[in-house]
């Protein structure tokens, strides 16, 4: 079976470089690129370089498109690996929309997308490559909640980083999943599973050595979890939802709003997760292992 062309987004988080490496060691997936937002594109350069991946890193959007700057650091740095891993490729320099764009054209209707942070760069290439939207298969976006959020009461992190960028990729007809915090929070891992785990390169096991010293009890690894939802996305329950973004609210900024009772009386124009599934992730998790 030939494998998927995909390109990752991420803001390299924690969890993130948990859900690279899993992505990474599938044999689903042919990893076109990874393109970054924010200012973790060295870290991310190490992580490609520390994985034996052949693909380039993008370095993209610095800051929301019209929001101020975000005020809110959710970011633990991630401890570089240094043996031999900060080599930058010639095509590291290429813009995100840009290589997103060319593999979209290469791909002809078969490029995926997994975001894993604020779609930033996604949102720029939608508007910069209007033309992009029918050569992309499917988007699966970790972002949004439909219950609680995790910066506010109803907005979690990634929507509310960039909520324009998530409305232009909302409205922009391209087929979206969208796996919130609330599709993933039955997937969870403890500390003594986390000892269990014997990861595949270093930078790993310092990522999962930072979750054990945090843990109490049970410990969430929500990029990850999602992207266990990408990866089993055949069996990841959705349902089609019309889900708007919150743009302009004091109180609830960034807040995805899901339209489960047809209020709006609009179509459907996301796939939201609605459940997931723990074993799944348990069994993905191997995938980061030696």
């Amino acid at each position: 079976m030939s494998r998927i062309p995909l390109i990752i987004d991420t803001d390299l988080t924690l969890d993130d470089v948990v859900a690279i490496t899993m992505l990474a060691n599938s044999d689903k997936f042919d990893i076109k690129a990874i393109s970054c937002y924010g200012e973790w594109f060295m870290e991310t350069v190490q992580l490609r370089n520390s994985l034996g991946l052949g693909c380039p890193v993008c370095w993209g959007a610095m800051k929301p498109l019209f929001k101020a700057e975000n005020d809110v650091d959710i970011y633990i740095s991630v401890d570089p690996d240094y043996n031999d891993n900060t080599r930058i490729n010639p095509e590291d320099e290429e813009y995100p929309w840009d290589k997103i764009y060319a593999e979209a054209v290469k791909a002809d209707g078969k490029l995926e997308i997994l975001t894993l942070g604020p779609v930033t760069n996604i949102a720029q290439t939608i508007l910069r490559y209007p033309q992009i939207k029918p050569l992309i298969k499917r988007i699966f976006c970790f972002a949004g909640s439909g219950f609680v959020g995790n910066v506010a009461p109803y907005s979690e992190y990634n929507a509310w980083a960039d909520p324009d960028a998530l409305k232009i990729l909302f409205d922009s007809g391209i087929d979206v999943t969208m796996c919130g915090l609330d599709g993933i929070e039955a997937c969870s891992i403890t500390a003594e599973e986390i000892s269990n785990i014997h990861p595949i390169n270093e930078t790993v096991k310092n990522v999962l050595d930072r979750y054990k010293k945090a843990a109490d009890g049970e410990i969430s690894i929500p990029a990850a979890a999602a992207t266990s939802c990408y990866i089993n996305r055949d069996v990841t329950p959705t349902k089609e939802f019309y889900v708007a973004v919150e743009t302009k609210g004091t109180l609830s900024l960034g807040q995805t709003v899901v339209d489960r009772l047809g209020k709006y009386k609009k179509p459907a124009n996301i796939k939201v997760v609605v459940g997931s599934n723990p074993k799944l992730f348990e069994e993905n998790l191997n995938l980061i292992t030696t």
